[in-house]
């Protein structure tokens, strides 16, 4: 399958399809009302409709560059714990041959190949959905899996069956074709029943040829792994045959064979997971869908595909909306205040920009304050901050850069426009030191400090005051 990227991220995997438009979109462009742990439904940003999912089948590793993960997945706890199990019962049903009669030892074994079989059949469904965690023990045992072994025994012998029909033609080549045909759908056949749960499907040859047209030239590899998967347990215990003792032989075997069975099954399983928009499955990786929405809020996705989209008046007012509902999200302030600016629209750019310069403020970012009144003088070399905090605030950053031009236009008339605000000594302070250090109008620089002497006599800083008097005297 061709991977299908995001419009708007191009870089991203797309999650999501719009078959109307043909657009796919990645998750953080869509409008998804979904919870935690679910799919949930998804609707374009732009114009409401209703998207198509496509799976992880999109972002999906393929499973020829995580043969690492399908080996380590049988040492997990869950599945080492697993494999432990069966290996003491299997020892504890060989010591018990000699105390028993035959029929409760078959019980026994038919019990254990139960439980074996369900154990390997949940590895292959988990897989297919995502969930790349073994099953546990618990779920192990949850329930009888003498249906899952009956249904798997009756397509063996169906397969069987077929073999032993071919086999009345008398044809050497009709026998050959027949079992290589059996055993190259076997794979196919088990994954099927695995996820559907039903004979017919996993005996249907147009369900098992559609499987393995949906895999592709892929299904070649994966068994090709499958039968290497097998003629390295044969290796194995050719090797260490002879150096276990008889005691322990069966439980030993039991323990290689279910790893690499859960190998085998966790791979059949990923195959279908990576397949899933051929076949007609859908699933999604568990992890991916425990944290994939978390870090994504919806304003920011609608506003960014607005704004490529073209359409920036309706970015800005959505943006606009949800900061009259979360007035303090800086990050909302800085989208809106760069979009505005862009636009050229001085109207909303200047009157946003009062109310963010103010959160600003509150929040003691100076710095970003300062670089952002930069921006709006630029747009409207008259900006003045309306906040007599601000503009005193500012007043202070403009003087310690020796901008003492700007540290008058800010606080020029500040008793008129502000009368009652507390901090207009110190502001008329910061103005006459601007006025002398930066013009030398001592005169001017005078008249300020003369206002804060008889204006405000409790001022903490009369004694600055008395001392600068005295300079513009002299």
């Amino acid at each position: 399958m061709v991977r299908q990227f995001c419009k708007y991220h191009p870089l991203e995997p797309a999650l999501w399809y719009s078959s109307n438009r043909h657009i796919a979109y990645c998750e953080r462009c869509v409008d998804s009302g979904e919870t935690l742990g679910g799919l949930g439904q998804a609707k374009c940003l732009v114009t409401g409709e209703e998207l198509d999912y496509l799976g992880s089948s999109n972002t999906a590793q393929p499973f020829w560059d995580r043969l690492g993960a399908f080996f380590r997945f049988p040492l997990k706890q869950d599945s080492l714990l697993v494999i432990a199990v069966f290996m003491v019962l299997t020892w504890a049903l060989v010591g018990l041959v000699d105390m028993t009669s035959f029929v409760f030892f078959v019980i026994g074994g038919l019990l254990l190949l139960a439980c074996i079989t369900r154990y390997g059949f949940m590895i292959i469904e988990h897989s297919a959905e995502g969930r790349f965690d073994p099953p546990t023990l618990q779920e192990t045992f949850s329930e009888s899996g003498f249906g899952v072994l009956f249904q798997q025994i009756v397509v063996q012998l169906v397969f069987a069956g077929f073999t032993i029909l071919v086999s009345l033609l008398h044809s050497d080549f009709f026998d050959v074709l027949a079992n290589a045909i059996v055993i190259f759908v076997a794979p196919a056949s088990m994954m099927i029943l695995a996820t559907e749960k039903s004979i017919g499907s996993a005996i249907s040859p147009a369900a098992i040829s559609h499987l393995i047209r949906s895999i592709g030239w892929s299904y070649l590899l994966l068994y090709a792994f499958l039968f290497l998967l097998l003629g390295a347990e044969a290796a194995l215990f050719e090797v260490f045959a002879e150096e276990i003792s008889v005691e322990l032989f069966v439980p030993v075997f039991v323990g290689v064979t279910l790893y690499f069975l859960m190998v085998g099954y966790h791979l059949m399983g990923y195959v279908i997971f990576q397949y899933q928009s051929e076949i007609g499955f859908i699933a999604e990786d568990q992890q991916v869908r425990e944290r994939r929405r978390l870090v994504i809020e919806p304003v920011d996705a609608k506003s960014e595909i607005l704004v490529k989209e073209g359409q920036y008046q309706q970015a800005a007012d959505l943006l606009t909306r949800h900061l009259m509902a979360n007035p303090n999200s800086v990050r909302h302030h800085e989208k809106l205040a760069r979009l505005l600016l862009a636009m050229e629209d001085k109207e909303q750019a200047l009157a946003h920009g009062q109310r963010y310069m103010t959160v600003l403020n509150q929040l003691g970012d100076d710095s970003r304050l300062y670089f952002l009144f930069g921006s709006y003088e630029a747009l409207n070399p008259s900006f003045k901050p309306d906040d007599p905090d601000v503009a005193v605030n500012l007043a202070h950053q403009f003087f310690n850069r020796g901008k003492f031009k700007q540290v008058c236009q800010l606080l020029a008339n500040l008793h008129k426009t502000a009368p009652h605000y507390d901090r207009i000594p110190e502001a008329y302070l910061v103005m006459a030191r601007a006025l002398l250090d930066g013009f030398q109008q001592k005169e001017k620089a005078a008249q300020y400090l003369k206002f804060i002497k008889a204006k405000y006599p409790d001022f903490n800083g009369l004694a600055e005051v008395d001392q600068l008097l005295s300079q513009c005297s002299s």
